[in-house]
């Protein structure tokens, strides 16, 4: 008798397993004497790419460490040498004021790398996952916490769609998110990006301004109908937002 099952749900083909994954960096590992190796080594001998790892594990420090206790439960030693950089992340963020100061804006990559900086543009990268999270990370340390939202909202993690009606789900998910007082953290940090990392009435930033703080604010307040969308949204300090009150904003800095 035929026992095959058949079901409705797909399994998501796309995916590359954890097993193979973990496969592919013991594999490397042994090739290099089990100790650690850079992503583009990586690369040279896996038949996956590198960012198949991190998108598993997060970060290329958290996928040689996952590596490390995996290759322990084997009894096998995994030297991970200390490849992190040497600097703080109060000495990225010194440098990160000196660059924006100097330039009055946050700086680009080609910016960054013509100033001939202390610190590298790829260090701050990869020590924060991203430029913009980077920035993000600055800006909020110089305005001493967090950015905020105004409206009284709060960060909500997005969900990944990973399903065959991918699109329909995202669509519905968006209204949601348009409809609802909660700003996603992606959507806060593309209204900063957008916005430079300052005030878009008065031109204030964290960066150059000390004590600046930035919120995010609905052009059309929310409880005069205001959505969550990347139009009806800004970036304020909070002198300005608080002065803003419920009016609507027409004015910006150019």
């Amino acid at each position: 008798m035929d026992n095959f099952k058949f079901e409705f749900q797909r399994r998501q083909t796309s995916k590359i397993p954890r097993e193979k994954i973990l496969e592919e960096l013991e594999k490397v590992a042994k090739s290099f004497g089990y100790k650690d190796f850079t992503q583009d080594q990586f690369n040279d001998v896996a038949n996956i790419h590198h960012y198949t790892a991190i998108r598993e594990f997060g970060t290329w420090e958290k996928t040689l460490e996952f590596l490390r206790k995996k290759l322990k439960e084997k009894g096998i030693d995994f030297e991970i040498t200390s490849r992190r950089s040497k600097y703080s992340n109060q000495e990225i963020f010194d440098e990160m004021e000196r660059i924006w100061r100097l330039l009055s804006h946050r700086p680009s990559e080609n910016e960054w790398t013509a100033i001939n900086p202390k610190i590298s543009y790829a260090t701050a990268y990869r020590r924060f996952g991203g430029w913009t999270n980077a920035c993000l990370k600055f800006i909020e340390y110089k305005s001493g916490g967090e950015v905020t939202v105004s409206e009284e909202t709060t960060e909500e993690n997005e969900e990944t769609e990973t399903n065959r009606i991918f699109k329909a789900k995202t669509d519905r998910k968006r209204r949601k998110i348009e409809k609802s007082r909660t700003i996603p953290l992606s959507v806060r940090v593309k209204i900063l990006s957008r916005d430079n990392f300052r005030c878009v009435f008065c031109g204030k930033s964290p960066a150059t301004d000390i004590g600046t703080k930035l919120h995010i604010d609905h052009v059309v307040p929310f409880a005069n109908g205001g959505e969550n969308t990347l139009e009806n949204l800004q970036t304020l300090c909070e002198k300005c937002n608080l002065g803003k009150s419920n009016r609507m904003a027409i004015n910006r800095v150019k």
